[in-house]
């Protein structure tokens, strides 16, 4: 599949387009669907279980060898050798000890929690999508700088070589010159390879061959802080976040669980009725050799008194599924607490990085002006020339680094405190 406009001038892939077709194309979010409808199945299978069924059987035989019997000379049953039935029958539980129950309640809150779990991985895929859309810009970015780097580079030596001629510099700075020179077309050249692999990611995630005009966005410049400092974030995670509520839905569930196989320890109960014509109908002595009908009504209990610890050690494993639920459910909770704090502190450290490398980029760039300054003038080596455009290049493409990260783990903590799925990007 392909997308993009006509080529030509470059057009501006947002964050948001991305985030899109990655939702739409992702296959975990479809095997995530599939496993929702099975969960729905399991809830009406479930709640079959407590309606009545009714069953048809009919039969037809043919016997050969049967002889007439007598029981006394005036009660004879006469050989039939073609033997017909047809019957209707209706079995409605009535009381299972709470094992149908359990069942209907396990199966509702397997449900949910499955809905609430596809719920969740949108944030997952959003997260991993934002991930390499920000990784591509600032790959992309750092190409910009990395050429203006080589082409102040190709345009100095190039007048290297002019004063090299005239007997102006030596040798030396010549090759100095060159040696930079070709460091930074190989640092242009890892950017370059870092904008084709961040791309094969996006058409990993979003299923879609994009045009090779289409660019990413230049992450903002935060305006202001993007977290009030007040802020608990671990609160705020644990009270949105989907994944604690699934853990405490599958929780209830094995709980549930736990009901059904303590249900082994009851008598069943049942109410039975059928109805049925054959030819002969055995209910009948003598059999006739034609068709006769006949009915019941009542109610049947069934009891395993003595399993040999079966029902036990039934009992005892779904014991010890609950209590991992339970455990699950603390894992969970310590789990996005932790990843509240940590997307925190990366976000802190972001702005901080940001707002440093924003300074350092305005002194790099006075320290090159500086320094070609001092050079022409003969106060200064040739060498601190390089250094300061060398230190300029790092100096920028730390900027799009910080701008980027601050875009990410913006994102990372969005999505740790459950409100990624809202957020506008």
């Amino acid at each position: 599949m392909c997308a993009g406009v006509a080529m030509g001038e470059d057009a501006v892939l947002s964050p948001g387009q991305v985030v899109i077709n990655a939702l739409a194309y992702s296959l975990d979010l479809k095997t995530l669907d599939q496993e929702n409808q099975a969960a729905e199945a399991r809830v009406q299978q479930a709640k079959a279980l407590g309606l009545p069924s009714i069953d048809l059987e009919g039969h037809a035989f043919r016997y050969e060898g049967l002889e007439d019997s007598s029981f006394g000379p005036n009660s004879i049953i006469p050989a039939i050798d073609s033997r017909y039935g047809a019957s209707i029958g209706l079995t409605q539980p009535l009381f299972t000890g709470g094992r149908i129950s359990g069942q209907k309640e396990g199966a509702r809150f397997s449900r949910d929690a499955s809905a609430l779990g596809r719920q969740s991985a949108t944030a997952d895929v959003m997260l991993q999508a934002l991930s390499v859309y920000w990784n591509w810009s600032k790959a992309y970015y750092s190409v910009k700088s990395s050429e203006a780097a080589v082409a102040w580079m190709e345009a100095h030596y190039a007048d290297m070589q002019v004063q090299q001629n005239a007997g102006l510099v030596t040798e030396n700075d010549a090759l100095s010159t060159e040696v930079r020179l070709e460091q930074a077309r190989l640092s242009l050249e890892n950017v370059r390879g870092a904008v084709r692999l961040a791309q094969a990611q996006i058409t990993w995630l979003t299923g879609i061959e994009w045009a090779s005009n289409n660019i990413p966005q230049e992450a903002p410049l935060p305006v202001e802080q993007a977290l009030d400092l007040g802020t608990d974030v671990v609160t705020e995670a644990l009270s949105n976040r989907l994944e604690r509520a699934a853990r405490r839905l599958e929780l209830k569930s094995a709980e549930e669980q736990l009901q059904v196989q303590r249900a082994g320890y009851y008598p069943q109960l049942y109410l039975t009725a059928k109805y049925e014509q054959a030819r002969p109908n055995m209910m009948n002595i003598p059999p006739q050799d034609e068709w006769q009908d006949d009915a019941f009504a009542g109610v049947a209990v069934s009891w395993n008194i003595l399993d040999w610890g079966l029902t036990r050690s039934k009992v005892a494993e779904a014991g010890a599924r609950a209590e991992q639920a339970r455990i699950r459910t603390r894992q969970t909770d310590d789990a996005i607490a932790l990843e509240a704090r940590q997307s925190r502190i990366n976000l802190e450290v972001a702005l901080r990085r940001l707002s440093v490398a924003l300074r350092a980029e305005d002194s790099a760039k006075l320290n090159l002006r500086s320094a070609s300054d001092l050079w022409q003038n003969g106060m200064a080596r040739h060498s601190d020339v390089l250094d300061a455009r060398a230190r300029l290049t790092e100096a920028e493409y730390e900027v799009v680094a910080a701008r980027s990260d601050v875009a990410l783990t913006r994102a990372m903590l969005e999505k740790a405190m459950g409100t990624l799925a809202s957020s506008d990007e």
